[in-house]
């Protein structure tokens, strides 16, 4: 085909389309207001308008952009604007303000010309900006908002604001202009802005979704994009409107949609911005109906906004603002769990929606049993949330922790649902792969199902007619992507990590297993035949779901014995499963003998040095302590190759040589049950069992130790014998009987005598015929004790005299020699004064002596004199003034172990001025003497004495005392800096580098013993006592006192120390310590007024009566007697008119 012929005068001429060229405006500097008039002036001439708008632009940005003074420049534009505001004999709202701008502005429209448009804009939203920072030009910002609001300029607006998406140099400062307006004068005009948007808000969900393509976000800030802009025009209506129309605003739900939209792209700034205004605004405002805050927090703004958890700003914007992670990670927890946000609603926790619970079975679904109608709910569960069961599949816990927590919390506030989750996630699975991923997805998992069971199930009131389906149930205590053949597989990986985490994970399905039943068991008594069936069906599904008990006997068996936590955490999972599901565990027919074994072999022979080691030995020990319990053919007293002692007294070894404070009660319960279950110890109510046998060890172990490894050898023996042949040694007792020539009532003074003195009579001449030494020297001391003890637990004391007179003819035999008989029988007779009770006489918590009395004393009520010999404690910082003269004489080690420092520390609160002042001076001389000497702790106690003498500065001696507790604390710190190796040593020292000066107002090192952990070991109670011990010597006047019933954050010291009395594990002891403290306070003026009208110590003494004479505290009677007397004592040492007044109130 040919080329076609071109026709026309202009045939051949180029057809190309006309160049357009983009000239930059032209300006000048401004420095007059005429000139500036001039300049604006309303022409049809668009490049001479375009020069006065760019000068005018360029003039504001001098003022704006510079923080010089600027007061000259700034009145050329108020001249202008003055001389351009309509006169106030128009009607206000028809004023027209930059009358000039404004034609201007109608010019640029009707000649379609893009850059003056633009620039009109630019100029107005700058005037607004700046007079938003000038008071006094307020009237005249208000006006020109207000000629916005004219029917043509909101025309133009709208214009603008519909623009061509490629025109944002148009529409981005048009939407700047607006948020001016919008927030000039605290939002005066906000209200009408947002009445006319059909115009200010045209094409805004479009004009959100205009964003800078590939710039970097310091480019960003500099020209904000035309989505930025349109963002913070939302967020600044959203701030300063009413409730109402910020409702209408938020259903605008294109607008809503199109402002999480572009979120990943957004600067950092505007992220923060947007949250914390959302936050602020919407979600926290309870103004706001639900409805509205619905309309803005939609599924899909829930999952556009978790996209920010993997947000990261460049790195010229880190750590300017706050991170967005962080942010997004509050605003969705606050949105997704605070049900006044709009989101959570209310469920009924494992009940499904649509479903009442409190209706009856239909008798068809009866007959068929409770599966009939829980079935339905295996693969699906509908729910009452919505909108967060659509939002949670698309967070990833398993790779972010901040999505994890949310995700867990959102499962507590909404337990409906957790099991709804884990069904709609199924392409997840739990198969041992040790990858991030892997571990990240089981540390959510564990936390799931760590979460509690919610109250009656879900139930409002109480537990419903029905139970719950049990397939909701179970995925709650053990969830979907647990099966059995994956665990089974978990417990069995060569990886200890992933192993571990299988068994501490079921341990924890197992507590919330034994959780659920419980709840089972004490649901409604109207379908108690429906809620046992559930709970059978409940164990069921779990035997079915988790692995078999000898697959975790296996994984127990293969965990190295250097992963002490690993064997603690497998011995606590068998110890549940014979607890909480003993059918089960039965099967196995489980030997614990070899692993107690070996638990108690590696705690005899050597301690771990780290304390939470040693604790975690312990915690094993006491799990396979309780699955011995369930095992009949426990071995208890045979000797093995791998024990050099037997079971029980392995463990008898263990308790007896635990570290001071460490209290075993698990064990100790193990050793009496054993013990009288083989009738090694008398059998009959009052006998105090084990105790004396107890006791004696303990004794020996704290005095000769080193003699005491002789003895358990010797010891092993007799108790094997004593339970495997009891009735050889009951018939050697009555052997005794007639070979002493006494009746039985005689012989039987106040009970029968237990074996174990019959198989150590036996025992002793083959120890001296070995010639063993060491063993005959240990019993030496050992017997004598012993048998005292058991004179005093009411056994026989004639048959124990002729006892030990014939062991004293077989150490006669020997290197060693017992007591004589006569000294054995007055040990005998010493140790078997009547006590009230046997039991009293043995155990030490009931028998103690306070300041002389004996405590534990069957008398009548204490007497006021008693009461004051028991508790009126002498000074042990009494106040000696030769200390002022002597202490120059003295060497470094007389001052410091002598206490010729501490009573110099003393006279600080001396009556006279001129002693205290004087006592100042000399504690500083002394410091000087200690720190230039050799003494081995010179640097601690010369910072102790330095900072004493500096604190007592601020107290002005000559006036003042210095607080009694201070300077009881300096004393008694004294004598722990002395010792390098007492339990406070590590805490004065870390209290004296705090600050140079102390505290006047604070009791130093209260917080740090009563609520911290203890610097050594177990010495919480020894720190205690020293607290103690120092309070009451510090306790003195008034001004003493009121630091004691001052408030505080955690309550004032004598609440504080009045709870930590009423607790269970506190000792008589340290109770006897702050019983004198009460009775200290009781000697002072308003002590025993403020005990009763600020502390209810009446009340409290009366609580404290009650729980020592209940029957399961037998043998503390006479420590009720003391709170009764301590009572009187209070009332009548108090001001009597002010406590009836206020006993009065109180029963009102």
């Amino acid at each position: 085909m040919g080329k076609r012929q071109s026709h026309g005068d202009f045939a051949g001429g180029p057809r190309k389309r006309q160049r357009i060229v983009h000239e930059a405006p032209t300006f000048e500097n401004i420095t007059t207001a005429r000139q500036l008039g001039q300049l604006l002036a309303s022409r049809q001439d668009p490049k001479a308008a375009r020069h006065g708008l760019q000068s005018l632009k360029l003039f504001l940005d001098e003022l704006l952009g510079q923080r010089e003074d600027h007061s000259d420049r700034f009145r050329i534009l108020k001249d202008y604007l003055q001389s351009t505001a309509p006169p106030t004999s128009e009607d206000e709202e028809n004023r027209v303000y930059l009358r000039d701008i404004m034609q201007t502005w109608d010019f640029a429209s009707q000649t379609n010309n893009d850059n003056l448009l633009s620039a009109v804009v630019v100029v107005l939203a700058l005037i607004l900006k700046l007079l938003s920072q000038k008071l006094d030009m307020v009237p005249f910002g208000l006006g020109v908002c207000r000629t916005l609001l004219h029917k043509r300029q909101l025309e133009l607006i709208s214009r603008n604001l519909s623009a061509d998406k490629g025109k944002a140099f148009i529409i981005s400062p048009t939407l700047r202009l607006l948020k001016e307006a919008v927030s000039f004068d605290g939002g005066a005009v906000a209200k009408p802005i947002f009445r006319a948007r059909a115009f200010t808000l045209k094409s805004l969900a479009r004009n959100m979704g205009i964003v800078h393509i590939g710039e970097q976000d310091e480019e960003a800030a500099k020209r904000p994009s035309a989505r930025t802009n349109a963002v913070l025009f939302f967020l600044s209506a959203l701030k300063l409107l009413p409730p109402e129309a910020k409702k209408e605003l938020l259903f605008q739900r294109d607008v809503v949609t199109a402002l999480t939209r572009e979120t990943k792209q957004d600067p950092q700034y505007l992220l923060v911005e947007l949250l914390s205004t959302l936050r602020d605004h919407v979600i926290l405002d309870d103004k706001l109906p639900r409805e509205a805050k619905s309309a803005l927090l939609g599924g899909g703004t829930l999952m556009r906004l978790s996209t920010l958890y993997y947000y990261r700003p460049k790195a010229s914007a880190e750590g300017k603002l706050p991170s967005v992670p962080d942010m997004v990670h509050d605003f969705l927890l606050s949105a997704c769990t605070i049900p006044s946000c709009g989101i959570l609603r209310s469920d009924f926790g494992f009940y499904p929606r649509g479903i009442d619970p409190d209706v009856t079975l239909p008798t068809a679904e009866a007959e068929l049993g409770i599966q009939a109608w829980m079935g339905q709910f295996r693969n699906d569960v509908p729910v009452r949330n919505y909108i967060l069961s659509t939002f949670l599949p698309h967070l990833r816990p398993w790779s972010n922790v901040k999505q994890s927590e949310l995700v867990i919390a959102i499962f507590k506030v909404a337990p409906e649902l957790f099991a709804d989750y884990f069904i709609k996630n199924k392409s997840f699975t739990f198969d041992p792969k040790l990858s991030t991923t892997w571990i990240g997805y089981g540390a959510f998992l564990f936390q799931a199902v760590m979460l509690p069971i919610p109250k009656f199930f879900g139930g409002k009131s109480g537990f419903p007619e029905l139970p719950p389906p049990t397939s909701i149930v179970i995925d709650n205590v053990l969830p979907l992507p647990f099966n059995q053949k994956v665990l089974t597989r978990c417990l069995a990986h060569k990886s200890k990590l992933v192993s571990f985490f299988a068994t501490r994970i079921l341990v924890l399905a197992i507590q919330k297993l034994d959780s659920a039943v419980k709840m089972y068991r004490t649901a409604s008594q109207v379908n108690r035949a429906l809620w046992d069936e559930a709970a059978r069906s409940l164990v069921d599904e779990f035997c079915q779901r988790s692995p078999g008990i000898k697959e975790m006997i296996n994984a127990y068996r293969a965990i190295p014995e250097e992963d002490i936590l690993h064997r603690e955490a497998g011995s606590l999972l068998l110890r549940l499963f014979y607890e909480v599901l003993p059918q089960v565990a039965v099967i196995a027919k489980f030997d614990v003998s070899p692993f107690l074994e070996t638990a108690l072999g590696r705690l005899s022979q050597s301690r771990p040095d780290d304390a939470r080691d040693l604790a975690l030995n312990l915690k094993e020990l006491e799990n396979l302590l309780a699955i011995a319990g369930y095992s009949p053919g426990m071995r208890w007293f045979s000797s093995s190759d791998s024990l050099a002692l037997s079971p029980f007294t392995s463990l008898l070894k263990v308790y007896t040589e635990a570290p001071q404070g460490l209290e075993l009660p698990k064990v100790r319960e193990v050793l009496d049950s054993v013990a009288a279950d083989h009738q090694v110890v008398a059998a009959y109510t009052s006998h105090s069992g084990l105790l004396p046998l107890l006791r004696s060890v303990q004794t020996l172990h704290k005095s000769e130790h080193k003699r005491l490894v002789d003895l358990w050898s010797f010891l092993d023996k007799c108790l094997m014998r004593c339970a495997s042949t009891p009735v050889k040694y009951c018939g050697l007792m009555q052997n005794m009987i007639q070979e002493i020539g006494v009746s039985s009532d005689q012989s039987g003074d106040t009970g029968p005598t237990s074996p174990v003195p019959f198989a150590a009579l036996e025992q002793l001449p083959f120890v001296v015929k070995n010639g063993e030494s060491g063993t005959l020297q240990a019993l030496e001391k050992f017997l004598p004790i012993f048998f005292g003890l058991l004179v005093a637990a009411g056994e026989s004391k004639v048959l124990l005299e002729a006892v030990l007179e014939k062991m004293s003819t077989n150490f006669a035999k020997g290197p060693s020699k017992l007591p004589s008989t006569k000294t054995s029988k007055a040990l005998l007779s010493e140790a078997s004064d009547p006590p009230s009770t046997p039991r009293e006489v043995v155990q030490d918590a009931e028998s103690v002596v306070v300041n002389g009395h004996v405590f534990g004393a069957t008398d009548s009520d204490i007497t006021d004199e008693e009461l004051q010999q028991m508790l009126d404690s002498s000074d042990s910082l009494s106040v000696d003034t030769s200390a002022l003269t002597k202490w120059s004489s003295k060497t470094v080690d007389e001052l410091i172990d002598e206490g010729y420092a501490i009573s110099l520390i003393s006279l600080l609160v001396s009556e006279h001025a001129s002693i205290r002042k004087e006592a100042a001076i000399n504690i500083l001389k002394m410091a000087g003497k200690i720190k230039q000497s050799e003494y081995e702790e010179k640097e601690q106690i010369w910072l102790l004495l330095s900072e004493l003498a500096e604190t007592a500065k601020s107290v002005r001696l000559e006036v003042d005392q210095l607080p009694g507790p201070i300077m009881a604390f300096a004393g008694h710190a004294v004598r722990m800096l002395k010792d390098p190796l007492s339990v406070l040593y590590p805490k004065i020292n870390a209290f004296l580098t705090r600050a140079p000066v102390w505290t006047l107002d604070r009791l130093p090192l209260f917080e740090e013993v009563l609520a911290e952990e203890p610097a050594v070991g177990e010495a919480y109670y020894n720190q205690l006592s020293w607290l103690l011990s120092y309070l009451l010597a510090g306790l003195r006047t008034e001004q003493d006192l009121e630091l004691f019933h001052k408030k505080r954050a955690k309550g004032p010291v004598l609440e504080r120390l009045l709870a930590l009395a009423a607790t269970s594990y506190m000792r008589l002891p340290l109770r006897i310590q702050i019983l004198k403290l009460l009775y200290r306070v009781t000697k002072i003026k308003g002590g025993s007024t403020m005990l009763t009208t600020r502390c209810g110590i009446l009340s409290w003494l009366d609580q404290q009566k009650k729980s020592v004479a209940s029957p399961s505290s037998a043998g503390h009677e006479n420590e009720a007697r003391i709170y009764e007397a301590l009572k009187r004592r209070v009332l009548q040492t108090g001001d009597q008119e002010r406590i009836a007044e206020w006993r009065k109130a109180q029963a009102v």
